[in-house]
């Protein structure tokens, strides 16, 4: 009969979570040096791990093995030996085609930052499994990969070191590295929101802590808020190439300065309903940008005349949109029931996330 260890080895597994993201406020301004705001939200990637036990101590075949179900992407890495290891850790993660190349990079930057950070200069790398399913679809602007990312770190992290409590901005510097190394130049913004929680103000990015100077009155106001999230379609266009249409732009600067003053704005707001039509008039900027779509454009209108506001949130060019709810139920219904006779892809009710 087995005793509480290796029963505890063989069927314990470590469960975590974390939030997705939106762009509230400043979406591509914030490229050109403009103010940003972003929101965690309380749609979330679910993880687990559990140390594999397929074989003894001195079994010569050891692996990682990775699940991505809502992907249906699965992959398996040796780390059998030393060598094998060692390859593991200086993998080159672009040579992986497919999302998965995410969560294999965030393993191994959390190893590699435990060891050069002191955290666990000795640390044994176990065989073990790990499990992804996310609440939102990918590829629409919420922050997916960054959300996988951080539940990676944070699983990895506790199951080779269970007294190790990285904090928030330790987490974020992980999760930004992984994105760093596979995109290139890449933004803060998701990374960052969903580790920190709560809402950030994105500038020349960085972020700006302090409840982004906001009165305490607004952040009260935001965490009372409760938010559609609307896949309205699949994108069509990349997000480098809006980047680069909405970089060509005549009126950028224009739009961009009025984006401005609307976050201006927004930080003196008093009430749902001043949110919401400062949502709505930083959509109507974006849509001089060029990036919105007729089908976004309908569910923003919808979002107007049954909740207090809506805008797209993202690159545009399709995606999702965010509408502010009314609190009377009975507009949310009829909310809903218009968004479903125009065919959006999928709805989702959320409020602001905040870490404990």
């Amino acid at each position: 009969m087995e005793n509480f260890q290796e029963f505890q080895n063989k069927y314990f597994k470590i469960s975590e979570t974390s939030p997705s993201k939106i762009i509230l406020f400043g979406e591509h301004a914030v490229v050109d040096g403009y103010p940003a705001i972003s929101m965690a939200i309380d749609l979330k990637t679910f993880g687990t791990i559990k140390k594999l036990d397929d074989c003894s101590e001195n079994c010569s075949e050891k692996y990682i093995k990775i699940d991505l179900q809502d992907l249906n992407e699965k992959i398996v890495i040796d780390i059998s030996n030393d060598e094998e290891i060692r390859n593991f850790l200086n993998l080159d993660v672009n040579n992986i085609v497919k999302n998965v190349k995410y969560v294999v990079c965030a393993i191994k930057n959390t190893i590699k930052y435990m060891i050069n950070n002191n955290k666990n200069k000795d640390i044994k790398i176990l065989p073990f499994e790990l499990i992804l399913h996310s609440e939102t679809p990918v590829s629409c602007g919420l922050g997916s990969s960054a959300s996988a990312v951080l539940t990676t770190i944070k699983l990895v992290s506790k199951l080779l070191n269970k007294n190790l409590n990285l904090s928030n901005s330790e987490m974020a510097e992980i999760a930004y590295s992984v994105e760093k190394e596979i995109q290139g130049r890449a933004s803060i913004t998701d990374t960052y929101t969903v580790s920190m929680g709560g809402i950030l103000e994105i500038i020349n990015n960085e972020y700006i802590t302090d409840d982004l100077n906001l009165n305490d009155n607004l952040v009260e106001l935001i965490q009372t808020c409760n938010f559609l999230i609307v896949y309205v379609e699949e994108r069509n266009r990349k997000t480098a190439e809006l980047v680069q249409e909405v970089g060509n732009n005549p009126k950028k600067e224009e739009i961009f300065s009025k984006i401005g003053e609307i976050i201006s704005k927004l930080k003196t707001c008093k009430n749902k309903s001043e949110f919401g039509n400062l949502m709505t008039q930083n959509h109507n900027l974006l849509k001089d940008l060029n990036i919105s779509t007729q089908k976004i454009d309908e569910v923003v209108e919808l979002g107007s005349k049954y909740g207090l506001g809506a805008k797209l949130t993202g690159a545009g060019g399709g995606g999702c949109a965010i509408i502010l709810l009314d609190d009377e139920e009975l507009r949310k219904q009829e909310l809903i029931y218009n968004l479903k006779k125009i065919d959006v892809m999928e709805i989702f009710e959320c409020k602001m996330y905040l870490n404990k």
